[in-house]
């Protein structure tokens, strides 16, 4: 385990590129925090005080990466701050899965400014974008009276594309699958979560993400 000062610092997990370099200097700049990079490929346990700050850059993590990361962060004792940089559109079913809290979502056409403000927003205990966003998908969830069990990579995907309206064809087409196999993985997908048909999946879904993220305004 990395052993820093117990004092508020800034996380910064991305790849090493000429533009994190440029970003990171500006962050030394204007943040008057400590901030350490961590290599999102290699995830390791690290040491965080109450209130640090920690930035995720979605476009640079993979999906090995999008299983530990959050892993390491619901085993810390802190009150992390947690903000997701780079992110595509608003973040699917599985995402909002895997992150069971955080604070802001910046998307990929953020500027640096933007990022600069969201973390001095949460430095100042100010919760503007997406405030506490608690995410209630988990095992232990619950539709009606009975658990939900765990659903693949996959079937979150799928029940992700059965939210949008999609039909099974076009659920196929999608993953390049046949119809037969994505009927079958809705099969799994309905006994896991105790339902019996596609309103009531979609119903479940909006009953667990009780809170509905909205992307931030760009700078």
């Amino acid at each position: 385990m990395l052993n820093y000062a117990a004092e508020q610092k800034l996380f910064l997990v991305t790849r090493p590129s000429v533009q994190n370099h440029l970003l990171l200097e500006r962050l030394n700049q204007e943040i008057k925090i400590p901030v350490v990079v961590l290599n999102v490929k290699k995830p390791m346990m690290f040491y965080a005080s109450e209130k640090s700050i920690f930035i995720y850059d979605t476009d640079a993590a993979s999906s090995k990466s999008n299983k530990v990361w959050p892993k390491l962060l619901a085993e810390s004792q802190s009150s992390i701050r947690i903000c997701l940089l780079n992110c595509s559109r608003a973040l699917s079913v599985y995402e909002k899965s895997i992150w069971h809290r955080f604070d802001t979502i910046l998307p990929e056409d953020s500027t640096p400014g933007s990022l600069v403000n969201a973390i001095k927003s949460m430095m100042q205990n100010k919760h503007e974008n997406n405030a506490n966003a608690y995410l209630q998908i988990a095992p232990e969830q619950t539709y009606g009276d009975k658990k939900s069990g765990n659903l693949t990579v996959r079937e979150y995907e799928i029940l992700h594309e059965l939210c949008k309206g999609e039909s099974n064809a076009r659920i196929a087409q999608s993953f390049f699958i046949s119809e037969n196999t994505v009927r079958t993985h809705l099969y799994n997908i309905f006994k896991k979560i105790s339902v019996n048909n596609r309103i009531q999946a979609v119903n479940w879904v909006n009953n667990q993400l009780v809170n509905y993220i909205n992307l931030p305004t760009t700078q």
